[in-house]
Formats: structure tokens, sequence, C-alpha cells
């Protein structure tokens, strides 16, 4: 083997190193965005699924609460209310 030839081959062998050691540190780089993606996505996922549970809660306090009131008047009173709550006033 001509000198030539070893200073190529050593040449080729470095540039195939560095490539190498490139794609094996874009592929760390890649799992540890993707896995830093998917908890952003589960902790949106989380605070979402909360909020919704958070505006149940209170649409079942809310609708309990009339329901009690509602419970409490008398026949002509809930009458009264509906008539004038939900009457066109025009």
């Amino acid at each position: 083997m001509t000198t030539i030839q070893m200073i190529i081959t050593g040449f080729i062998t470095l540039i195939a190193l560095v490539a190498g050691a490139f794609g094996v540190g874009h592929s760390k780089g890649k799992a540890k965005a993707e896995q830093a993606a998917d908890e952003r996505e589960t902790k949106t996922a989380i605070e979402s699924q909360q909020a919704a549970t958070k505006r149940q809660n209170e649409a079942s306090k809310g609708a309990a609460d009339v329901q009690e009131n509602v419970s409490r008047m008398p026949g002509s009173a809930v009458d009264d209310e509906l008539r004038s709550d939900w009457l066109n006033k025009s």
C-alpha cells in the first residue's frame, strides 16, 4: 500500500467516524426531544382533563343549587318566577 492510499484511507475513515458520531448524536437528541414533547403533551392533557372536571363539578353544583331552590319554593312561586324570566318581553 502506498503512502497516498494510506492517507486517503485514513481520511475516509476519519470522515466515516465523524459521520457516525453525528448520526449517534442526532439520534440521541431526537429521542430526548420526542420524550420532552410527549411529557408536554401528557401534562397538557392532564391539565385540560382537570379543567373539564372542575367545570363539570361547578355545573353540577349549580344545577343542584337550582334544584334545591325550586324544591323549597311553593308551586305558585315557581310559576311566577318562570313567567317573569322566560316570557318574551316585547
